[in-house]
């Protein structure tokens, strides 16, 4: 019985790549990593709140975005078009959506960071219970821009295809 809790164990725990293992993160990257952290769950609140001018501003001034619907790059380029992929989607209680960011990993070398994480966004389905309506992953380049953690370039990738769970129901497998 040890050896198969033995062998499960080391299948289910991750090992951290030989990078991580060689060098523990000084107290500054590790205050760097928990603001890059918010960063990323800002991005998710603001634009789910359809707060879409502090959500630009997440941005550095070079800032890009590149997703489904194109590539924008500044934070008013960036405000406009996401201004115009949500205007079918209102921020009120009873067509809510909301993302879910999940699995970060970020690495910081001075002013400058890498991170991925993974989303899935929800919508509410023909029952209103939550709907995944599309999931995937961000790979982000971070840049420390007048002392705040920022965007530099947001690539978003749909891992899991669009479906809209408001106009097709879901149908459950018998």
């Amino acid at each position: 019985m040890k050896a198969i809790w033995t062998a499960l164990l080391l299948t289910t725990v991750p090992i951290a790549p030989a990078a991580a293992q060689t060098a523990p993160a000084t107290a500054e990257q590790l205050v760097d990593i928990e603001n890059i952290r918010t960063l990323l769950y800002s991005y998710g609140r603001l634009l789910d709140d359809r707060r879409l001018a502090e959500y630009a501003q997440l941005f550095a001034r070079q800032g890009e975005w590149v997703g489904g619907f194109g590539a924008y790059k500044t934070p008013a380029a960036i405000q406009a078009a996401m201004e115009k992929a949500f205007a079918s989607f209102p921020s009120d209680p009873k067509s809510r959506n909301y993302h879910v960011i999940t699995n970060p990993m970020i690495e910081v070398a001075g002013d400058r960071a890498t991170a991925w994480s993974r989303w899935t966004f929800y919508l509410p389905g023909p029952d209103n219970k939550p709907s995944i309506m599309v999931a995937g992953r961000y790979e982000d380049e971070l840049i420390r821009e007048d002392g705040r953690w920022k965007f530099l370039k947001r690539v978003v990738v749909s891992d899991i295809p669009y479906m809209d769970p408001r106009e097709t129901p879901a149908k459950a497998p018998r």
